[in-house]
């Protein structure tokens, strides 16, 4: 006898059904006895029988049993129904079930495990057709997630994955790893101008903003690709290479795609290393806020002090900002970071004559904070530092993204009293439209254009030229990496009005017992403070 699978079962008429056969043989079985007794005219004798019988009562059963083949095709349809009912529902349980085990329950994209079986599986074929893997991971999603709720976030990763499947093209496949992660299959061999088309397609994709429900909002999305042609690869050996690729694209400016080329694993490994330990640092309060004098060069007069993010390992050690800011950034660490050395910068210049002023530096990636002027304040005012004593520094590529945005953000914390300036000036891409749309008040020069100031006339015309244009804009310009005094003189003699560099004091912690940093050494033979230590911001002469 065949054996039918379930859905076969399912499928075939009523009358190849098992049920239906097995009443039908009945019938026949009974039908040809029936047609034997006719014959034989039995029923002539089965009357006589009866009559003379009247007590066996045959009448009766032979009525029972002519009637009993329609009750068995009765009862066999009926018993075929609920088989087909109960068939479909085992078929929708297991669909479910199937779903749930290979699909994101978020937005039906293939989950990991499909991932694994479906990438497995063209690996098997790559040597007659190429396996390329694509790693996704969207920028600033973390940030949307928490100011807007998980509604919004949930449905930015809906329109994510849609945008994605569209972007891919033809045979790709999509999956959602999960949080911002997704991934995307290529089989096939692609010429290098197709591949680099179909990748940057999917870059480009995530460009555009994404108009959800009441909001509208900009993530961008980092993007990094692999290819192979060797069966023996694994999915896992591709994804690192993949992610690799993604974290390079990540340190080169965030939007955008990379390739993967080898010695990218350590890169990557590192990286993620750095983010887990960043985490656990901030859950430990081992981020602090160092600080550097800023010096008004006119009377060496101590005017304030930046506050520097530092991070502070167990065995005493610090690590600079640039081996953890970008990956902070990238992990939507960095408000954290931030609210961090704001809070204790205020605490610490609560101790400082009213006078002195202290600087934070605020990332571009908090821009899209719409609550951000209202937690600056609500720290300043629990820490009860005026806002004017406050002064917020951003980067000339804090312009470059939505400039609108960035624009609302400065001029409300400028209509709250607290001060702005345009940080590391001539690295980025500012205008003289920033300079003139924007509440700056102060220009800070970047360090690389002061280090060799005395012996390099390039950098003379430049320091020169945007001290005399800053100041015709009515801006205060800071000269930064002042390290030697031979370099303090010859800012000043430019017109610089602030100093700040090792020459004044290299950024320290507030210590143990004290209010404020240490006191500066006067140089012995020069009127500038030239010491490894930090300046006493209660004593006002450098």
């Amino acid at each position: 006898m065949h054996d039918y699978s379930q859905d076969e079962r399912a499928d075939m008429p009523f009358w190849r059904s098992s049920p239906f056969l097995d009443a039908g043989w009945i019938i026949v079985f009974f039908g040809t006895i029936l047609l034997f007794a006719i014959h034989l005219e039995a029923f002539e004798y089965v009357v006589d029988l009866s009559h003379q019988h009247e007590s066996w009562e045959l009448d009766e059963i032979m009525t029972t049993m002519m009637l009993l083949p329609i009750g068995l095709v009765i009862y066999a349809k009926r018993r075929l129904d609920e088989a087909r009912a109960e068939l479909r529902r085992r078929q929708v349980a297991e669909t479910e079930a199937s779903q749930m085990a290979l699909h994101d329950t978020l937005t039906g994209l293939g989950n990991r495990r499909k991932a694994q079986v479906e990438i497995s599986r063209a690996l098997e074929r790559a040597e007659e057709e190429p396996v390329t893997l694509i790693s996704i991971d969207l920028n600033r999603f973390k940030p949307v997630n928490d100011l807007h709720g998980h509604a919004i976030g949930d449905e930015l990763l809906l329109a994510a994955g849609a945008r994605l499947i569209n972007a891919s093209g033809p045979r790709a496949s999509v999956y959602r790893f999960g949080g911002d992660e997704f991934c995307v299959l290529l089989p096939g061999a692609f010429s290098e101008d197709e591949l680099l088309a179909r990748v940057e397609a999917i870059s480009v994709a995530f460009d555009r903003r994404f108009d959800l429900t009441d909001v509208s909002v900009s993530v961008g999305a980092s993007v990094g690709a692999t290819t192979t042609s060797d069966p023996n690869a694994s999915m896992d050996e591709l994804l690192s290479q993949a992610d690799a690729a993604m974290y390079r694209c990540k340190n080169n400016g965030r939007n955008g795609f990379s390739f993967f080329e080898s010695g990218m694993e350590v890169a990557a490994l590192r990286r993620a290393k750095v983010e887990e330990e960043l985490r656990q640092a901030l859950a430990e309060d081992r981020i602090q806020a160092h600080f550097q004098p800023l010096v008004r060069l006119e009377d060496k007069t101590i005017i304030g002090y930046e506050a520097l993010a530092r991070w502070c390992m167990g065995d005493g050690t610090c690590r600079e900002p640039d081996e953890f800011i970008s990956i902070a950034e990238e992990a939507g660490l960095i408000s954290d970071i931030f609210y961090v050395v704001l809070r204790k910068a205020a605490k610490a210049a609560r101790t400082w004559p009213s006078e002195l002023t202290f600087s934070v530096n605020l990332s571009p990636v908090q821009f899209n904070d719409p609550w951000l002027v209202e937690r600056i304040l609500q720290i300043l005012v629990e820490e009860g530092i005026q806002p004017g004593r406050l002064d917020i520094e951003v980067t000339e590529n804090a312009l470059v993204g939505d400039f609108q945005i960035a624009r609302d953000v400065l001029w409300s914390l400028k209509n709250q009293g607290i001060h702005i300036s345009l940080d590391d000036f001539g690295t980025g891409y500012s205008s003289l439209r920033h300079l003139s749309e924007l509440p700056f008040e102060v220009l800070k020069i970047d360090r690389s254009f002061i280090e060799n100031l005395s012996v390099d006339t390039t950098s003379q015309t430049i320091v020169r030229t945007v001290t005399s244009m800053a100041h015709s804009l009515g801006l205060i310009v800071t000269a930064e990496g002042v390290n030697s005094v031979d370099n303090a003189t010859a800012v000043s003699e430019f017109g610089c009005d602030i100093g700040q560099g090792f020459l004044f004091g290299r950024p320290e912690a507030v210590g143990a017992g004290r209010a404020s940093p240490a006191a500066n050494e006067d140089g012995p033979d020069n009127e500038y403070p030239v010491s490894d230590e930090p300046t006493d911001p209660h004593r006002k002469q450098a």
